[in-house]
């Protein structure tokens, strides 16, 4: 989630000095030149944050990083279905539809977003106060076949509504474009993310009226395909030994984090941003290791069987679908 990314990159620009520098990093930085990864990236918003911070310092870990930002987990899932990315950055919920429809063989090789990040919001001044009380009503998500249409699914199905029948599923695309719409009326609920969750209740805008926020959910891993990790298996392994210093470095180094917030998001206040990192790291990124539990999957299972989109035998077993790479 980038809102004035012309600006975001000249001051990301205008930051290297800050942010670069020598890495507080455990990992020796491989020899020989840099490898170039490509990270599509589904939905960006602040939980993305480790993986801008290699765009930033990807050199101390001889990785030179593209990040690929689009909008719905699942355009980008198509985009990577068709070749294009090193790695996906996605919803679980795409790792599973690779494997039902045959489309492309992935392996997740680790995790970011361990929370379920979304919430629902309604206008603080709207007659609904329940999920439930959205029957008949537009909802705004960020795209379909997105983590925000299989929670909106999930949590309608779990009150005894019919998502295809009683509700209205309305993609609009980036966070920023979900707030402005719920701000503007043109939907009578929409799911958001902090900061602009945080926004929209803070302000008094909206009121949340279905709280998923920290819910136990992988709603971003990382995936592989299996071609690539037999070809050259090296890209995939960087990449998650730099995804998993960085989450530490967060952890331990806030000037370093923060450096980078503030490069991501030049127009925020430090006070916010610190605050969206100790929310981040104690939520959204917890427990900062960068590997996806067995735990966790199967909390991707009951919300998957849940939201309607598969059933139980659709969701291969945990060991058949994931290989972090973290220690790899």
């Amino acid at each position: 989630m980038r809102p004035y990314p012309m600006i975001a990159a000249l001051c990301g620009l205008l930051a290297l000095g800050a942010v670069g520098g020598p890495a507080a990093t455990a990992q020796t930085k491989p020899a020989g030149p840099p490898l170039d990864v490509s990270v599509l990236v589904a939905t960006p918003a602040f939980y993305d944050l480790p993986v801008y911070a290699l765009t930033k310092v990807g050199a101390d870990y001889g990785i030179k990083l593209n990040m690929v930002e689009t909008q719905g987990g699942g355009d980008t899932g198509t985009i990577f279905a068709g070749g294009q990315g090193d790695i996906l950055m996605a919803g679980i919920d795409k790792a599973f539809g690779f494997k039902k429809q045959g489309v492309v063989d992935a392996k997740i090789v680790g995790v970011v977003l361990t929370a379920a990040n979304w919430s629902l919001v309604v206008p603080a001044k709207s007659k609904y106060q329940t999920v439930q009380d959205l029957k008949g009503s537009t909802i705004g998500i960020s795209g379909p076949g997105s983590s925000s249409d299989l929670l909106v699914r999930w949590a309608s199905r779990k009150v005894g509504l019919d998502p295809a029948k009683d509700l209205q599923l309305i993609a609009l695309g980036s966070v920023a474009s979900l707030y402005a719409g719920l701000e503007n009326e043109r939907v009578n609920a929409a799911v958001l993310v902090s900061p602009f969750l945080e926004k929209a209740t803070g302000s008094g805008m909206g009121r949340v009226v279905g709280d998923w926020e920290g819910m136990a959910y992988p709603n971003n891993v990382f995936m592989a395909r299996t071609s690539d990790l037999k070809a050259n298996p090296e890209k995939a392994k960087r990449f998650m030994a730099a995804m998993h210093d960085i989450l530490q470095r967060f952890q331990k180094d806030r000037p370093f984090a923060l450096s980078i917030a503030k490069a991501r998001y030049p127009r925020e206040s430090e006070e916010t941003l610190n605050r969206q990192l100790d929310h981040a790291i104690k939520v959204l990124w917890a427990p900062m290791d960068g590997i996806l539990s067995e735990k966790l999957y199967d909390n991707a299972r009951d919300v998957m069987v849940g939201s309607g989109r598969l059933v139980a035998s659709d969701i291969p077993p945990y060991a058949d679908l994931v290989s972090n790479l973290v220690g790899q």
